[in-house]
């Protein structure tokens, strides 16, 4: 049983249903259509025959029954004979139902000309050269009007016959779009020859070409749009004269202007084509055809942006073929260039801009398929766009339809292949949507109509439905909402990335770089170019290069998109070979890991950073290489914007022993978490995100943490193997000292400190309480050093010192408050009074730690503080500066004990500290900086000396924190070998050759901490 069949067959209730309601369930309207059934005699006295309800079938798949029906009824009154063999043949009939029920204008061709209906029996793909011959033949067999109508009528039949192939399924969007270029390209040819021949005469003196732009160009035409085309001409003579140019110039605007006049002409059966050469040089105020050599001169000197970009899909398409391809040779350099000016990016997009403003685009809005936001343009300017800048270098993606471009773009890395299929796949759907349109009333519109039943039957010409709660417009609405949404968020993405100012700036030879076809770069001239970027092992990045970018994986695709820029951005690194032979050992690490070069590709800062980090630091890129984390900090600003708190650390480091079973899986996750954390702090400091001050309180917070979580995992580890569980014969606190105390730290720096405890007795002999803490915790100390510092297979967590502790190395490992309150008041040296001014509990037991900083703060900040302990203090820096200078070292150039280095400012803070910090608790600060503003404040420093000892104080820690990320061997020496200094020098944001500069500002600094250290140290005028 048919549908029709079914839709008469019952009502609800078992009822038999009317022939009027078959018909209202086809579409159709019951007294026109049984009107037109009874005229073609498909309707018997009760309703519709057999053959009626087989016709009303194949009618209820049209977008519009009662046009499709109306057209066949005509059919049948004025061919009969042409009807009947439709009728019988049912593909043919299912051609031209679809035909005529989705546009009316084409529907009214088929029901008055026989050979329109015929051109629907068998249609074959369309063929230029065919269909030149039968323009040629239809304009000599023609004169005047007859002529015109002749062209058209061709034109509008093969239409017909592609649009039957179309809407029944046998060809897709971008075949009906080919098949159309292919059929104005036969149009051209043919009527370009035929008036050639016409008006040149036996023996005419100009070559003429046709070049095909915009979407003739592309091969993407639509069924009703402007045809745009540019014309050339040349002299038919290789030496030719002036004479003779003259002669083929008027001859060219004889023939070219013929065309126009033919193919534009409003004829009985409609117009060919409506031709628009406006894109050539000038528009309309310019010459109709120019010589290849007028058009470079023009875009020698005058040409706008937008006119290259317009070249991007030139094709010749008639006439001399090898005239239009001389042209398309002389445009590449200039679409092309081997320097992009980087504002032809912003040029683009200002364009698009203007366009969208139209007031058409305003008055329709979203309707607009073209040029509403999330519509055709938002893709093609968006694949242009990227042509522009990229395809320079790379050839292959020099596509002109845009749909092949984009499968370019994505197979070479360019764009994310899910991204090219998007594009693709909306660009599809929306050119369907725009050919429907278009069909509908055979004329050249981009806007969904406003009324709803029109609405309904360009859904249906989609294939949409009707439900039984919902028409068919109402699906398709839907659908075209996301499907703009899709697209514009995408266009966003793409057109508007940072990346392609970065792209525009990279000279096409140095894309050509990274490109794996031969002949494309010669070594030698890739050897060349990358030593003038600045790399010095040329070679060996070459081969770095090359294997990043060897083979056909998406990785390689991506690289060999994102390396050109990137290369630039390493070569202003301070060490561009070490950079990508870290680049390399990056990626290659990652594997198949498609997030990393994706987000070089996409993100410019994430690839300017990287190669800062590379190029930058060894260590840097030797923490990426473990860190799985290190690739969110690159892509993602926020997740490094902000400093992880000493709070969180603790509590992030404590939550990862938890799932170690022994001491020895503890140790390993602390060690990871210290390098994950350090990961982060590196990648912060060198993304400009973190001060040196910053970098030392964050350094120190890890610390901090690593102390707290290795004390727990000590302990946890002692009870179990004494069995004593929580039940500690002792509290212990752990002490920072020196940088660490002072949240001061530098990457090299060790972590100075100090264990106390505190017994904890219950009842029982109390001195046998107190040995019993002590071993306990001098048992825990021993453990704790070596479950930090100790090198494993997962590297160290800190270099921990306890030297400073109560009689040094001689001294026990562990003491109780009590003791370090009697050994201070009795045995104490000066130096050791001063180690307490950095006194912090950075671990352990908190009201413990506060009890040992309080007594710190007593003997760190005397009441008296006279000549004698000044002298002692002198005395022992001036000791500790002659023993600790390597001889082979110029003290000149020691960050940390010459003059004017880090220890000038410390040990003058802290002896202003000494001095005054009992009568000013102001300065009673373990930070180095905080006691120079301190002092500042309180009167004891000036603004200028505060200024040039902060100053100082950072550049000096700065300095030997670049010299520890460039893995150089000693840190607390400035270099002499010039290529090192150079190296940090750029570290440090100097530029290239600015290693003087480097040593100008480090003498300045040192001498401005000197002058303060000699007048507030030494008491010297």
């Amino acid at each position: 049983m048919t549908m029709a069949e079914r839709a008469t067959s019952t009502r609800p209730g078992g009822r038999t249903a009317t022939p009027a309601a078959a018909l209202v369930a086809v579409g159709l309207d019951p007294d026109r259509g049984r009107d037109r059934l009874v005229e073609l005699g498909l309707w018997s006295g009760d309703g519709p025959t057999a053959e009626g309800h087989e016709l009303l079938e194949v009618i209820s798949e049209a977008a519009s029954p009662p046009d499709a029906l109306h057209v066949l009824a005509e059919l049948g009154r004025n061919q009969p004979h042409v009807y009947d063999r439709v009728r019988a043949d049912r593909a043919w009939l299912h051609r031209l139902v679809a035909v005529a029920g989705a546009s009316r204008p084409l529907g009214d061709l088929l029901a008055r000309h026989a050979d329109a209906v015929e051109s629907l029996r068998e249609p074959q793909p369309v063929h230029a050269a065919g269909i030149a011959e039968q323009v040629k033949v239809a304009i000599a067999s023609t004169d005047g009007d007859d002529r015109a109508a002749a062209v058209a009528g061709i034109r509008r039949r093969t239409t017909a016959a592609i649009a039957a192939r179309d809407l029944t399924g046998e060809l897709d969007v971008e075949q009906v779009g080919w098949e159309l270029a292919r059929l104005a390209d036969g149009v051209l040819a043919g009527a370009t020859a035929a008036l050639h021949d016409e008006l040149g005469g036996e023996r005419p003196t100009a070559r003429l070409c046709v070049i095909g732009m915009g979407k003739l160009g592309g091969e993407e035409l639509n069924y009703v749009s402007d045809v745009d085309v540019v014309f050339v001409h040349a002299p038919r003579r290789a030496d030719a004269s002036n004479q003779d140019a003259r002669a083929a110039r008027e001859e060219a605007q004889q023939v070219f202007t013929a065309l126009l006049r033919l193919l534009n002409a409003s004829t009985t059966m409609g117009r060919a084509y409506e031709i628009d050469p406006t894109l050539r040089p000038e528009g309309r105020e310019g010459a109709l055809s120019r010589t290849v050599p007028s058009f470079v001169a023009y875009w020698e000197r005058w040409a706008k942006t937008w006119e290259f970009q317009a070249m991007l899909k030139a094709r010749p398409v008639a006439g001399d073929l090898a005239l239009g391809q001389e042209l398309l040779d002389a445009a590449e350099p200039f679409v092309y260039p081997e320097n992009l000016d980087p504002s032809t990016v912003s040029q683009v997009r200002d364009m698009k801009g203007r366009v969208e403003a139209k007031d058409e685009v305003v008055r329709h809005g979203q309707r607009h398929l073209k040029l509403a936001p999330g519509g055709l343009r938002d893709i093609e300017f968006a694949v242009q766009l990227l042509q522009l800048v990229h395809a320079r270098g790379d050839p292959t993606i020099r596509q002109r339809g845009t749909v092949r471009a984009l499968a370019a773009l994505g197979d070479r890395g360019y764009i994310a292949v899910d991204d090219a299929e998007t594009f693709s796949s909306a660009y599809r759907r929306l050119r369907t949507v725009e050919h429907r349109l278009q069909l509908a009333e055979e004329r050249r519109t981009h806007t969904v109509p406003d009324d709803p039943d029109r609405q309904e039957c360009l859904a249906r010409s989609l294939g949409y439905r009707p439900t039984a709660d919902r028409r068919a417009r109402a699906a398709f609405l839907e659908e075209l909402r996301s499907l703009q949404g899709n697209v514009r968020d995408l266009h966003a993405k793409l057109f508007y990335r940072p990346l392609l100012e970065m792209h525009a700036a990279v000279p096409a030879s140095d894309a050509a770089l990274v490109e794996q076809r031969t002949g494309v770069l010669s070594e030698d001239a890739a050897l060349r170019r990358l030593e003038a970027l600045g790399f010095r092992d040329a070679r060996g990045v070459l081969r770095d290069v090359r294997a990043l970018t060897a083979g056909v994986s998406r990785r390689a695709t991506t690289l060999r998109m994102a390396l050109p820029a990137m290369l630039h951005a390493l070569a202003e690194s301070p060490d561009p070979d070490g950079g990508v032979r870290g680049l390399r050992t990056l990626v290659e690490a990652h594997g198949d890991d498609a997030a990393l070069v994706a987000a070089l590709r996409d993100q410019p800062p994430v690839a300017d950073l990287l190669a800062r980090l590379l190029g930058t630091s060894e260590v840097a890129g030797e923490l990426l290489l473990t860190v799985p984390q290190g690739v969110e900090w690159l892509t993602n600003a926020d997740a490094r914007a902000q400093p992880r708190l000493r709070e969180d650390l603790v509590r992030t480091a404590l939550g990862m022993l938890r799932w170690q079973e022994d001491l020895a899986g503890r140790q390993a996750a602390l060690r990871r978490f210290k390098r994950r954390e350090q990961a982060r702090i590196v990648i912060r400091d060198l993304a400009g995100d973190a001060s040196v001050t910053a970098v030392g309180a964050e350094l120190a917070a890890l610390g901090d943490a690593c102390l707290e979580a290795g004390l727990q995992a000590v302990l946890d580890a002692v009870r179990d193997a004494e069995g004593t569980g929580d039940g500690d014969p002792a509290s212990i606190a752990v002490i920072g000292l020196g940088k660490l105390g002072g949240r001061e730290l530098h990457y090299p720096s060790d972590l100075d400190v100090m264990v106390v405890h505190g017994p904890t007795p219950d009842d029982g002999d109390a001195g046998g309480d107190e040995r019993r803490a002590s071993v306990f915790a001098v048992e825990v100390a021993e453990r704790l050093l070596p479950a930090l510092s100790s090198a494993t297979a997962e590297g160290t967590a800190f270099d921990v010192d306890a030297e400073l502790r109560p009689e040094g190395r001689s001294g026990p490992l562990s003491r109780s408050l009590a003791s370090c309150r009697a050994y201070y008041e009795r045995w104490a040296e000066p130096w050791e009074r001063q180690a307490l001014l950095k006194a912090r509990r950075v671990a352990g037991d908190m009201e413990l730690g506060r009890s040992f900083v309080a007594l710190a703060q007593q003997h760190a900040y005397p009441q008296v503080f006279g000549t004698a302990e000044a002298t002692a203090v002198r005395r022992m820096k001036a000791r500790i500066e002659r023993e600790r200078i390597p001889r082979r070292v110029d003290p000149k150039r020691h960050l940390k004990l010459g003059a004017g280095g880090l220890t000038d400012v410390e040990w003058t803070v802290q002896l202003l500290q000494q001095q005054h910090g009992a009568h000013e608790p102001m300065l009673r600060t373990p930070s180095t900086m905080a006691g120079v503003d301190a002092l500042q404040d309180v009167g004891i420093l000036d603004a200028t000396e505060a200024t040039w000892l902060r100053d100082g104080y950072r550049f000096l820690a700065t300095v030997r924190n670049r010299l520890y990320l460039l893995r150089q061997r000693d840190v607390d020496v400035l270099p002499t070998a010039v290529l090192v200094l150079e190296k940090l020098a750029r570290s440090l944001g100097y530029g290239r050759n600015a290693r003087q500069v480097l040593e100008d500002d480090y003498l300045r600094h040192t001498r401005h901490i000197r002058r303060v250290t000699e007048r507030r140290f030494y008491g010297r005028t």
